[in-house]
């Protein structure tokens, strides 16, 4: 398996720094933030952006992310269409051919999950279209928490498995696949063709329902059994990227090139 960090475990790290200590530290991979790329390029440009990953001989693997797409109102959907189509314009030009998208929280506690997958499937295929015309791949990462539209494996599976969907993918995330209460064993339902990524992530131990994004720490560090995630991993034959998120405000704080060096043996311990 390749390992890579996602942007937002540092968040706050300028961007040529965060490269610095990834490459240091031995990572292969990163996956930008959509904020972060935006905020970068108000003062670069996307060849210096290029340059800066070639240097520290790093891959954009993904773009994070197409955010609560699936059920918002078609006005905030079309201002999703135009970011999302600047980010492959910029993939295009840095070799990263990604990008993850993530289904929208329940407003309307109403609706069953005929018409929400439904829904969901038609936004994804005006997505998928536009990935087409980009030569980018869409990957689905369902969220686990109780309010989220698509939390269970199996509905998302119903989602990217469909007929309109042929080149769908799957992201899955430690935190949400166990704070949406799945067991190990529920890999094995995966088409291993069809799960393109894997965020890992542990977090400190509280009852899944009251955990929070914030409560993330580096794997083997929390209370999720990482171990049999990984090996069960193992046995499907999964050896793609592996790749830390964590939106921990404290780890933000810290020296980044230690995090990196920290956020290496951590994955190393588990892989």
């Amino acid at each position: 398996m390749k390992l890579a960090v996602n942007q937002a475990t540092l968040m706050k790290t300028p961007m040529d720094i965060f490269f610095d200590a990834l490459s240091k530290a031995g990572f292969k991979g990163v996956e930008l933030r959509r904020d972060e790329t935006f905020v970068y390029l108000k003062h670069h440009t996307v060849q210096e952006l290029k340059e800066l990953l070639e240097k520290n001989n790093l891959e954009c693997i993904t773009f994070n992310a197409i955010e609560l797409f699936s059920l918002c109102p078609d006005d905030e959907f079309k201002s999703i269409l135009e970011y999302t189509e600047r980010l492959m314009e910029i993939g295009n030009q840095i070799e990263c051919d990604m990008i993850i998208a993530v289904p929208s929280f329940l407003e309307d506690p109403n609706i069953n999950d005929s018409k929400m997958i439904s829904q969901t499937v038609d936004r994804l295929k005006i997505l998928a279209n536009l990935a087409e015309k980009y030569d980018f791949k869409l990957g689905f990462e369902p969220l686990g928490f109780p309010n989220c539209s698509v939390r269970k494996l199996e509905m998302a599976l119903k989602i990217i498995e469909h007929q309109d969907l042929p080149e769908m993918g799957l992201v899955i995330d430690t935190f949400h696949y166990f704070v949406g209460e799945h067991s190990v064993e529920e890999l094995e339902t995966i088409e291993l063709e069809k799960l393109w990524l894997i965020h890992i992530n542990d977090a400190i131990e509280k009852p899944f329902n009251e955990l929070k994004d914030s409560h993330r720490v580096l794997p083997c560090q929390g209370f999720f059994n990482l171990e049999m995630f990984v090996d069960k991993l193992k046995e499907i034959g999964y050896d793609k990227w592996i790749s830390l998120e964590l939106f921990n405000e404290k780890i933000w704080e810290n020296d980044p090139y230690k995090v990196a060096i920290d956020s290496m043996a951590s994955l190393k311990k588990l892989i």
